[in-house]
């Protein structure tokens, strides 16, 4: 009974935290969750295929084209356009993962490890000699002043070809973030 009553408690904090989190962090965490799904965990002597970039990547003129085709509020649409000329400020995904951490039931940890600067993971790549890991690159979340949609681009980027992107659109529901859809994915 006793063993019940504190898996109960702790389900509900871990539900509660979750709640809690900040729009951005819960965004990284489904992102993460996502692309790091079928990831093995990294443990001695098992190579890292999947690196994640620790700053949050700017956003361009990419992320207008990719709603063209889409029915976004048109004052969505002005925002991400204002916001894409003003927010230049750089910024780093270390208090998020921090929060993602703290609570990872997932074991999302085990497979993050940490984030890597370019440059760390340009020499881990040459060091290695592989051509099969990638650096996830996630850009910062632009989140309608509503707070209802998001956008979030994220691409992969290897030292050979073979690098791909896409926008993910992402709604709030009652029960959190989901993603909607996948807009403007490519690949080389």
């Amino acid at each position: 009974m006793k063993k019940c009553a504190f898996l109960l408690l702790l389900f509900l904090g871990v539900l509660t935290a979750k709640a809690q989190e900040s729009d951005p962090t819960a965004l990284l965490r489904i992102i993460l969750e996502k692309y790091y799904k079928n990831e093995k965990p990294v443990v001695k002597n098992r190579s890292q295929l999947l690196y994640l970039y620790c700053t949050q990547a700017n956003n361009t003129e990419e992320l207008i084209e990719a709603t063209q085709k889409t029915s976004l509020p048109k004052d969505f649409v002005q925002e991400i356009r204002s916001k894409i000329n003003s927010d230049m400020a750089e910024r780093f995904w270390t208090s998020e993962l921090d929060a993602i951490f703290a609570n990872d039931l997932s074991k999302i940890k085990s497979k993050v490890k940490e984030c890597v600067a370019l440059e760390k993971y340009q020499e881990i790549s040459k060091r290695l000699n592989l051509n099969n890991q990638r650096l996830m690159i996630v850009g910062k979340p632009l989140i309608y002043s509503k707070g209802n949609l998001a956008l979030v681009k994220v691409v992969f980027y290897r030292n050979i070809e073979h690098n791909s992107s896409t926008v993910l659109l992402f709604e709030k529901t009652d029960s959190g973030w989901i993603i909607k859809q996948n807009l403007n994915s490519w690949s080389t």
